[in-house]
């Protein structure tokens, strides 16, 4: 895949593009991912530019100003703003966890601009109760305090992989791929973060699940929702609570873990394009 920049106003959005012509894709990543991530999918999109999206703060994309923080719906904004832009219409979203949530929220927002929704690991927003609110926004205020747009911080790349494995279920050389693109060398010739330090503040209110329901309750377009066994996420569960609210979906679980587009690609992908050709 290819590089490519979008400009959206004075923001800078990077994308890994496989430089096809046809309908458009746009790959949303997980939290703390990148377009990397989504690179094991690119040959199961044969007639289509998939554009798979380095989201705002996250791998090569520039990061929120001075005084930002990354709130969830303003990732929202951000892929409005980039379909708006970019004059695209009857889009195909394709989501992996914080990127899934994005693509429901939007795909429910402005259904005119979205023809289909592949969720990965992720069946709607996430929720917290009303009686949890001072909770959430206490924890949100602290974790931003003294938090500032990110300088160049050294980071060891062998060292990095082997602590997202640490606290993960991913494999090296999967967590070796999103590393890499989230990573930079300086002048003096050592690694740094290139994505923002503030992406790990917490949010300041997460949506109470009756939001969820009215949010998933308003998704217009077929929607295939793909889970892992052994995944933290436990979609079939929240598949189990939610499935009454959509008009159109399928949910097929597959055996892996969180990052199962990574792992399982070849049964990942080829429902996925099942699931395409058949709409």
């Amino acid at each position: 895949m290819k590089e490519k920049t979008f400009q959206v106003g004075n923001r800078k959005f990077c994308a890994l593009v496989n430089n096809n012509s046809g309908p458009v894709v746009i790959g949303l990543h997980g939290f703390l991912d990148n377009a990397a991530s989504l690179i094991p999918l690119e040959p199961f999109w044969e007639g289509f530019q998939f554009i798979a999206l380095d989201m705002a703060g996250h791998g090569h994309s520039q990061h929120r100003a001075e005084g930002a923080h990354y709130n969830q719906i303003d990732y929202v904004q951000d892929l409005h703003e980039l379909v708006t832009l970019q004059q695209w219409s009857d889009v195909i979203l394709v989501g992996h966890s914080l990127g899934g949530i994005v693509a429901s929220i939007y795909a429910s927002l402005f259904p005119e601009n979205v023809k289909a929704l592949i969720s990965i690991d992720a069946c709607g927003p996430l929720t917290q109760p009303e009686s949890t609110t001072v909770e959430q926004m206490r924890a949100s205020i602290l974790s931003r305090q003294g938090k500032h747009a990110s300088k160049q911080v050294n980071v060891e790349l062998d060292a990095a992989v082997a602590a997202r494995c640490r606290v993960t279920d991913m494999r090296e050389e999967d967590a070796s791929a999103i590393i890499k693109r989230s990573v930079d060398t300086n002048d003096a010739g050592k690694s740094y973060w290139k994505s923002d330090s503030r992406l790990r503040t917490k949010s300041p209110l997460r949506l109470t699940e009756l939001q969820a329901e009215n949010i998933i309750r308003n998704i217009q377009c077929p929607v295939l929702l793909l889970g892992a066994d052994a995944s933290f996420k436990q979609l079939n569960k929240t598949y189990e609570q939610r499935k009454e609210w959509f008009k159109n979906a399928q949910f097929v679980q597959f055996a892996g873990g969180h990052h199962i587009h990574m792992e399982n690609t070849d049964n990942i992908g080829t429902t996925i394009r099942r699931f395409v050709d058949q709409m």
